[in-house]
């Protein structure tokens, strides 16, 4: 299931790609008409108004003609909110939660404020030409309208860090009055003191949220020069081990490098980002993830490395919630549930969360609840494609067939390319369920001729071809696809414990492989 397979979709505090933001719709709401949170989500507490500190930093405007600078609106952006959230008594919203209002104009605040909860906004826009760069800046009162500062700064390009601290401290102070010293401290901290490497790195963050093999590929080029123009420059050693993970990961291919290779470098740049400060939450979030490859069978040190990024930095939701990955695949569902729970304390509308809630609910054959929750999710996201993959799946195991086309129907317009095999692979099954078996056929076979390499299928889109196919009864196929797929461990147990495998499961050749891949420890 998508929940399970996409548990880096937004990882290290990266959204989706803006290109995949565009297509979405502004918002939605829950299945009985009322908007998010959907019945059966872990609930808000409700206030009557938001609090004084609160502030939402919306999406910079890209101003510059040409629209390869793009990373440079997302990349400020996202700096700000990232330093602001370390003020304690501000309450920031995360990225996740203001990406549905990117490129919308700033009109009635009021509007945008009361759907966020927040008390502040945060507007701007950036432009570059030549060397030179323009950056516009505007803190405004949400309920009112009003402008509490704004400032405009005309500067050399190569110096947006510097901007970044300026903004910060204005709005910081703005909001919560006079800044202690530790606060300013804070806000002051520069990730690199290379302009040039800080600018190949927030072109990586661009590039790797996209998503695809090529520009997660481009985007290690860039982490890679900028760690070469600062070798101390941990938060782009931390984003090369995971650029490598996702390769691993996905199965994708990579010129001239085997997975243990791609691997290898990941414990590289994770080890040389934690050997210059052990302290870096990113770094260790990335090896936890390296190490459930590394280790596929035991998930030896997997669970420490989250551990320790959690106690590191435990008001980032990201931390949070790549920690109940791990925690779900060993089955330690309670646990688990925690720690999405307190990913959504953070960032309640948090749709990736919200789909991984609802997957251990499936696991767990609970399925009004999984519903329930996988609602809340495309509520908080209409655009998340592996969302509407999952409620299809939910809807056809409860007997839903015209719920599940459309779920499926909504998967496909959404995902992005390269991302539609789950998608596909469903509405092959809903074809198969409405009687059109030749059309069913044929889909899931281009979704296994796609795989990225057919004789060693990769654990994502190979287990969701043989999911289509344990679905439609074809008990070989399914299990031919499951003996080739790579890595064997403790993933692919767990993803074989999904219901949509049930028609196969007292399969010997399934019981063997669930004995062979059973966690230590485990007794189910």
């Amino acid at each position: 299931m998508t929940a399970a397979t996409l548990r880096l979709a937004t990882t290290l505090l990266l959204c989706v790609g803006a290109s995949a933001a565009s297509a979405r719709p502004a918002f939605s709401q829950c299945p009985d008409g009322t908007p998010p949170p959907c019945a059966g989500r872990p609930a808000r507490v409700a206030s009557a108004a938001p609090a004084p500190t609160s502030v939402a930093v919306l999406y910079f405007d890209n101003l510059t003609r040409d629209t390869s600078d793009a990373y440079l609106a997302d990349g400020l952006t996202e700096e700000l909110i990232d330093r602001l959230g370390q003020i304690e008594r501000l309450s920031v919203k995360s990225r996740t939660a203001v990406q549905r209002f990117r490129g919308r104009t700033l009109d009635d605040p009021t509007v945008i404020g009361r759907m966020l909860s927040v008390a502040h906004l945060v507007s701007g826009s950036v432009r570059r030409s030549g060397n030179r760069l323009r950056v516009t800046a505007e803190l405004t009162r949400a309920a009112t309208g009003v402008r509490v500062w704004g400032e405009t700064y005309e500067r050399a390009s190569d110096d947006l860090m510097t901007v970044e601290v300026e903004i910060a401290q204005a709005i910081a102070l703005g909001i919560g009055g006079r800044l202690a010293p530790a606060e300013r401290r804070s806000l002051s901290e520069r990730p690199t003191t290379n302009a040039g490497a800080y600018d190949h790195y927030l072109r990586a963050n661009f590039l790797l949220a996209r998503r695809t093999p090529v520009d997660v590929r481009a985007a290690l080029d860039e982490y890679e020069t900028a760690a070469r123009l600062d070798p101390t420059f941990v938060r782009a050693m931390a984003r090369i081990g995971l650029a490598y993970g996702l390769f691993v990961d996905w199965g994708w291919p990579y010129p001239e490098l085997s997975p243990d290779s791609l691997l290898q470098r990941g414990f590289t740049a994770t080890d040389r980002a934690l050997r210059l400060d052990s302290a870096s939450a990113d770094a260790w979030m990335a090896r936890g993830d390296l190490l459930q490859y590394r280790n596929p069978r035991t998930f030896e040190g997997v669970l420490p490395a989250f551990e320790r990024a959690v106690a590191l930095d435990p008001r980032n939701a990201e931390v949070h919630h790549q920690y109940g990955g791990p925690l779900t695949y060993l089955h330690q569902y309670d646990a688990a549930l925690r720690a999405y729970r307190r990913a959504l304390a953070l960032e309640p509308e948090r749709a990736i969360t919200l789909d991984n809630i609802s997957f251990v609910h499936l696991l767990r054959r609970e399925y009004e609840d999984a519903a329930r929750v996988i609602d809340s999710a495309i509520a908080a996201d209409p655009g998340a494609y592996y969302a509407y993959a999952d409620q299809g799946w939910i809807r056809l195991l409860r007997g839903n067939i015209a719920g599940a086309r459309a779920s499926a129907e909504s998967a496909l317009r959404f995902s992005p390319p390269g991302y539609a095999f789950n998608g596909e692979a469903l509405m092959a099954v809903v074809e198969a369920r409405a009687g059109d078996t030749v059309a069913s056929r044929a889909r899931l076979d281009r979704v296994t001729h796609g795989l990225s390499d057919p004789d060693r299928p990769g654990l994502n889109d190979g287990f969701i071809a043989a999911m289509g196919y344990a679905q439609m009864g074809d008990r070989d196929r399914a299990l031919d696809l499951i003996e080739r797929v790579v890595p064997r461990g403790i993933l692919l147990w767990s993803y074989l414990q999904e219901p949509q495998f049930d028609p196969i499961r007292d399969d010997p050749r399934l019981q063997r492989l669930l004995a062979e891949l059973r966690p230590p420890g485990v007794t189910r």
